[in-house]
């Protein structure tokens, strides 16, 4: 009687856990393509590939949390043939990553199985709604990437077909071909054609070099883009641009590739032009930076205290400020300046509350030690630093996320 209440368990073990797979999305046992694309072509289904790694976090948070919910497996069931692929490790993965052009992970493929061509793309990891309501665009042969592409191609230039079209290339991580199409479009643009609603969500969503002609535009007639899109938005958008122009600039270090000079005179000539309270920090970062590239750590140093003395940085920026310019040093042939830079790192951690600040002031503080040789002080910061780190995450309970480091 014991041995039959034992079977009976494993019995409905079984059956619920078949139960549980049904629900969601069914892949394929079969890591063979050939395999996949006959059973493809026979159901006439396009093929859905999950392409993975074992290391991937948000691959592991799609088939736990997505490909197993019962809405997303009725729907992927009955449209495609689905299979999984780890891009590292199969075999045929590793063949289709170069056939498909996968290059981050995940990304999610759909293919025609006739032809062997992608006709949709998605790269990354969202909600399940997100995965369904691109497994529609997949079957919409007007509206996936592949036939918004011969649409473009084949001379179509309204804004809805735009819109889509750059909303499927970002979704396919396609960064260069995004950047293009929405210049080619913009780029052609007055000044009295560009001022529309429309036109503003393209800058936005694909512009970001605030060289470019279309963000000069939207400065040359800032006014007017307020009223169509509000005066909070575009500038929010403005501050975003710059800031990552001036950080490009700013985080440059030789052996990044030859530096733009030009660029960076056209970048500060148009802050000087401009008047926002974020503009003084970005052109102090801009100054300093000249001295780090031309080796002047002198210069540098003075850069730094002038920028601090007229208070010109809000929002904590002044940290990164400091962090990036001091760790230049590292570069520094002169001891003397380079123990005037830990000498600051000191100062400034015993001013600074922030432990995870003081954590990332005690690494600089390690590899400027280093630099002038010497090793047990630079052994001693870096158990500061872990210190430090261990102290913020006490006080905020393990919650807070360290500071982002830019080497």
């Amino acid at each position: 009687m014991k041995k039959l209440f034992v079977l009976i368990v494993l019995m409905a073990g079984i059956v619920w856990g078949a139960e549980a797979q049904s629900k969601g999305i069914t892949f394929e046992q079969t890591k063979e393509w050939k395999k996949v694309l006959k059973k493809a072509k026979k159901e006439k289904k396009l093929i859905f590939i999950d392409c993975y790694t074992s290391w991937c976090g948000p691959c592991k948070m799609l088939s736990s949390q997505v490909f197993t919910r019962e809405d997303v497996g009725n729907q992927f069931n009955a449209d495609f043939v689905n299979v999984k692929y780890d891009m590292e490790k199969d075999a045929d993965g590793v063949m289709l990553k170069d056939k498909f052009e996968v290059k981050a992970f995940p990304t999610l493929v759909f293919v025609d199985p006739n032809t062997q061509q992608v006709v949709h793309k998605m790269v990354g990891a969202g909600s399940a709604e997100w995965l369904m309501e691109g497994g529609k665009i997949a079957k919409d042969p007007q509206n996936n990437l592949r036939g918004l592409t011969k649409r473009y191609e084949a001379g179509e230039r309204n804004t809805d077909l735009l819109s889509r079209y750059l909303t499927a290339l970002s979704s396919a991580y396609m960064q260069e071909k995004q950047g293009a199409v929405a210049a080619e479009y913009l780029n052609a643009l007055s000044d009295d054609e560009i001022v529309t609603k429309d036109n503003w969500e393209l800058i936005k969503k694909n512009v970001s070099d605030p060289l470019s002609k279309p963000i000069r535009q939207v400065i040359a007639n800032i006014g007017r883009f307020y009223e169509v899109a509000g005066k909070e938005v575009v500038d929010y958008k403005l501050e975003n641009s710059i800031k990552g122009a001036v950080a490009e600039i700013t985080y440059w270090r030789p052996g990044n590739g030859e530096f733009d000079e030009a660029r960076n005179g056209e970048l500060i000539k148009l802050l000087q032009s401009l008047d926002y309270a974020f503009i003084p920090g970005a052109l102090a970062s801009l100054y300093t930076a000249e001295y780090v590239r031309k080796g002047d750590y002198k210069g540098m140093l003075n850069s730094m205290r002038e920028a601090f003395k007229y208070n010109v940085f809000r929002n904590g920026e002044e940290q990164m400020y400091f962090q990036n310019n001091i760790e230049a040093l590292a570069g520094c042939d002169d001891k003397t300046l380079v123990q005037e830079g830990i000498d600051w790192i000191d100062a400034r951690c015993t001013q600074t509350k922030d432990y995870f600040a003081k954590a990332n002031l005690m690494n600089s503080k390690a590899r400027l030690l280093t630099k002038n040789g010497d090793t047990l002080g630079a052994d001693k910061a870096k158990m500061e630093e872990e210190k430090y780190n261990a102290e913020g995450e006490k006080r905020s309970g393990g919650k807070a996320v360290r500071a982002i480091r830019m080497n």
